[in-house]
């Protein structure tokens, strides 16, 4: 299978499936808003494609030799329509095209018929396009973790056990997954307290979830085979 994975600079979310020998190309312009992400998975079937996502874009990868894809993965910019990103000056045209982005996710998922997944934080997404389809804090995947994982923030707690209401809107067959909960902290006021104008401040809450992102694959793998 291919997978896309949009406003993408760090693989999470595509390297269950590379590991299952899936090809995942992340898009990601690393002069956007996140900027040049530090943390990045590595492996073979993972590839970074440094490119802006706007209108176009689906022209270009055709040049790139990109194939079409099967499953459609899209992180567009949170900072801007979140509840953090309401503490910062933003634009109605900056808020319209995230919402834009989001939108043309469901138009490629209906034309190459690709299951697809768009995730935002609580904000105003839900008034500028729909409401969501699902919902989930990131301890209710976190059985899917070992418990073992790297910690990207030091008081961050393991199996990513704390709450963060984030939102999913969805389509072209995909599956939401069952959770698999564990104990959880409440909110992680690190990424509420860390503010939100650094590339790497916003790179820290834009990460997936990894049991989020296991949870996904387990659940959507056979799509198609």
């Amino acid at each position: 299978m291919v997978i896309w994975s949009l406003f993408d600079g760090s693989g999470i979310m595509g390297l269950p499936w590379a590991e299952a020998g899936h090809q995942v190309y992340c898009f990601n312009a690393d002069g956007a808003n996140h900027g040049m992400y530090k943390i990045k998975m590595q492996h073979e079937n993972l590839h970074y494609v440094n490119c802006w996502i706007e209108r176009g874009f689906d022209a270009r990868r055709l040049d790139m030799g990109v194939p079409d894809p099967d499953v459609i993965f899209a992180f567009p910019d949170c900072t801007t329509l979140s509840a953090a990103g309401a503490k910062h000056e933003r634009s109605e045209s900056a808020m319209n095209a995230v919402v834009g982005h989001a939108q043309r996710v469901e138009e490629l998922g209906r034309r190459y018929n690709a299951a697809w997944m768009v995730e935002n934080p609580v904000g105003k997404m839900s008034t500028l396009w729909r409401k969501p389809d699902h919902y989930f804090d990131p301890y209710q995947y976190g059985g899917y973790m070992t418990g073992e994982e790297e910690q990207y923030h030091p008081r961050m707690p393991g199996r990513d056990g704390y709450t963060k209401k984030t939102c999913i809107w969805a389509g072209g067959g995909f599956r939401m997954p069952e959770h698999k909960p564990v104990d959880h902290i409440g909110k992680f006021w690190g990424w509420a307290y860390l503010g939100g104008k650094s590339p790497k401040t916003k790179q820290l809450r834009s990460l997936t979830p990894r049991g989020f992102a296991r949870a996904v694959f387990e659940a959507n793998a056979c799509k198609g085979g």
